[in-house]
């Protein structure tokens, strides 16, 4: 006789949905907590940096002012016009500057986007739960998943980034769609795409999915055109036409792989669609891959078509050069984090589902039945769009005969090729082991099979962890303020409100609630009017960290600064612990 191995002595169902709402509410205020001290410290003790918290403080702060989307922070990749909607279509700025109507600082960004992170620990939670329902201990387990996945920790520490908000606004569209809430949904799709030009691609391929599995054709199609448009919409007119004076997007240099343009690139990739393989498959991308799927325990595999949005944003990084877009951490994969976990949702109730199956439990099984779990035994299709009834029939038409061909065609293949016995022999190992995946489920419960998924995912969730920590942690300030953090900022108090400032990358956040500030060494800030750049007053560089965002540029950027002092263009007013402040002479 198969002894059976359950939990359910353990915890009565009632007590283990209160344990699992217990167990969400401390995971997210301990996230919060150490996430929001950590980003707010890592600004305190200036390791925060001008690109990018200083370009979005400064952005939030003009747009507050009537100066919408300005920002005038240049570096060695952006010499384009001074303002957002050059470099990227964000119109969330609009929203964001309200966080400034009571007071201005870029710890408030800081806070908010902690705040917003945390909060897609609660839509995780509600999937898992609504795809889940006898096995209230995964909600927050899969939440836990969430909160701990790299890509998380990496995009909240790491400055400010208006995509970043993106990772739990799709969270709570789903959702959305899973309720049917079609107005939120709407609603939620609008916010993602403004937060970055190429979202809107992303909303329309959740728009494919939102047609194919909760079978709403008529909101489907209308946020997916809605999604494109917006998208072709940023990059080939709003883009352009503030981005004047630009030869071509200079973040292309990124992608000259595939061609030293946009459309070389795609005539190259039509002509030689070989080249994409020889820039995607190397150890550092299929790295990052299995550190995506690895934040679920790879569960996600188990259910692949969830993994649609990511297409977009896994373009973008995989064929970029540069090793920060496919490291695992940044906010490059804001987009991305989100759909890995609904498709580990899905992919666990798969598994389960046919687990269940092997146990011949089929009242269980009928609950995870994708039908029953997006509600579609429950809501009205609704009527299919006009020539829609005509498009299906001749796809599912065309299909068959394909189907029909390629039998045709694989049993004339394997006749000759005599995979008869081949095809018997795999037959036969299938229902081996089918039988001996039925013994185990005769063994292991379904409550059982939730502690052995447990102890994988925490598992997982440990070695991801592990395996990143070296580059989280260099995010991470190594020392609480002291004295030194407190003469920086009496020197920064010598500065005038007003004031036209270049600094150093580190103490550029700490100045960008101004009209016009840059990062050392530029001496000139650009402005919207051609011709009529603004000098700098002020010079404020801490000449231990001279160059944060490249180290190797340090140097050269020393060098500038001794040789305005000589050429007496600027005069030294203060220094402290190694931080100096310049003013310009008066002629």
């Amino acid at each position: 006789m198969i002894k059976r191995f359950s939990s359910s002595s353990y915890f009565s169902f009632l007590s283990q949905k209160r344990l699992a709402w217990l167990l969400l509410l401390l995971m997210v205020i301990a996230y919060i907590l150490i996430l929001g001290d950590q980003s707010i410290l890592r600004y305190d003790v200036f390791k925060a940096t001008g690109f990018d918290l200083g370009n979005m403080d400064q952005a939030t702060w003009n747009t507050l002012h009537g100066h919408l989307f300005e920002f005038t922070n240049r570096s060695d990749n952006w010499y384009g016009a001074p303002i957002r909607l050059a470099q990227h279509v964000e119109p969330i700025f609009l929203l964001l500057a309200g966080l400034y109507a009571l007071g201005s600082d870029p710890r408030i960004l800081l806070i908010f986007q902690t705040l917003m992170l945390a909060a897609g620990a609660l839509p995780v939670f509600l999937l898992t739960r609504k795809s889940l329902p006898t096995l209230p201990l995964l909600a927050p387990l899969m939440a836990l998943g969430y909160l701990l996945a790299p890509a998380v920790l990496g995009e909240n520490i790491f400055d400010f980034h208006p995509l970043t908000l993106v990772t739990p606004l799709l969270l709570y569209a789903v959702l959305a769609l899973t309720y049917r809430r079609h107005v939120w949904f709407v609603i939620l799709c609008i916010l993602v795409a403004s937060c970055k030009e190429d979202m809107g691609a992303v909303v329309a391929l959740l728009a494919l999915l939102a047609i194919w599995k909760y079978r709403i054709p008529r909101l489907g199609t209308a946020v997916f055109i809605g999604g494109l448009v917006w998208t072709l919409l940023a990059f080939l007119v709003i883009k352009p036409h503030f981005n004047v004076g630009a030869q071509q997007d200079n973040y292309w240099y990124r992608y000259e792989a595939l061609g030293p343009t946009p459309a070389a690139a795609v005539v190259n990739i039509l002509s030689h669609p070989w080249i994409i393989f020889g820039v995607l498959v190397t150890l550092d991308r299929v790295y990052y891959l299995a550190g995506l799927l690895r934040s679920t325990g790879f569960l996600a595999l188990l259910a692949p078509e969830w993994l649609i949005p990511t297409l977009p944003s896994l373009a973008i990084n995989l064929l970029a050069s540069e090793s920060f877009q496919h490291n695992g951490v940044y906010h490059y994969h804001a987009a991305i984090i989100p759909f890995v976990i609904i498709a580990a949702i899905h992919g666990t109730r798969r598994l389960y589902f046919y687990w269940y199956g092997l146990r011949e439990e089929s009242t269980e099984q009928e609950l995870y039945r994708e039908d029953a779990v997006l509600g579609r035994t429950t809501y009205a299709d609704g009527k299919p769009l006009p020539g829609s009834v005509a498009l299906f029939n001749f796809l599912r038409s065309s299909a068959v005969r394909l189907l029909n061909w390629f039998r045709h065609g694989w049993k004339i293949l394997s006749t000759r090729l005599q995979l008869a016995r081949v095809r018997v022999g795999w037959q036969h190992r299938r229902q081996l082991l089918q039988e001996r995946m039925k013994n185990l489920a005769r063994w292991l419960s379904a409550s059982g099979l939730q502690g052995v998924l447990s102890i994988w995912f925490v598992c997982m969730i440990v070695l991801n962890i592990v395996v990143i920590w070296p580059l989280l942690n260099s995010f991470l300030a190594d020392h609480r303020p002291g004295p030194r953090e407190q003469h920086i900022q009496q020197l920064l108090d010598m500065i005038p409100a007003d004031a036209v400032v270049s600094a150093g990358g580190n103490i550029n956040p700490h100045l960008t609630e101004r009209r016009y500030v840059t990062v050392f060494p530029e001496l000139t800030v650009a402005t919207l009017t051609r011709g009529q750049d603004k000098m700098v007053d002020y010079v404020i560089v801490d000449l231990d960290n001279a160059s944060p965002e490249n180290k190797s540029y340090s140097d050269n950027f020393l060098d500038v600064l001794n040789q305005i002092q000589r050429t007496g263009e600027f005069k030294p007013v203060a220094q402290a612990d190694g931080v100096i402040l310049l003013v310009r002479e008066k002629p």
